[in-house]
């Protein structure tokens, strides 16, 4: 005879253990929406520098720049800031991408 769903699941029951781990996960994730928050500010801050030359934060779209053809050196630079950084900055910077500069900071 078939078993039914109900009887296939595990067990789910909840002890008490539960409460300092929820504990914890909230005294990391309000710290990271802090951080979150800063990083979108950050975003908008470099945006509004490189494409509209005023200091702001506010989130907008590139789009709607009046660059011209010198939008292609917007990426250009900051390959050139990145590069040179990686040859004449920290030797823990240099690597092949995410997972090698969180282990530099960690």
């Amino acid at each position: 005879m078939a078993r039914k769903a109900h009887d296939r699941l595990g067990d789910f029951t909840a002890t008490l253990r539960l409460v300092p781990i929820s504990l914890i996960a909230v005294a990391i994730a309000i710290p990271s929406a802090f951080v979150a928050l800063a990083l979108l500010r950050l975003i908008g801050l470099f945006t509004n520098l490189f494409f509209f030359q005023r200091w702001d934060v506010a989130l907008v779209s590139p789009a709607g720049h009046h660059l011209g053809l010198l939008e292609v050196f917007v990426p250009v630079v900051g390959g050139l800031i990145v590069g040179v950084l990686a040859r004449y900055g920290s030797e823990r910077i240099r690597g092949h991408g995410i997972p090698e500069a969180i282990e530099s900071i960690l």
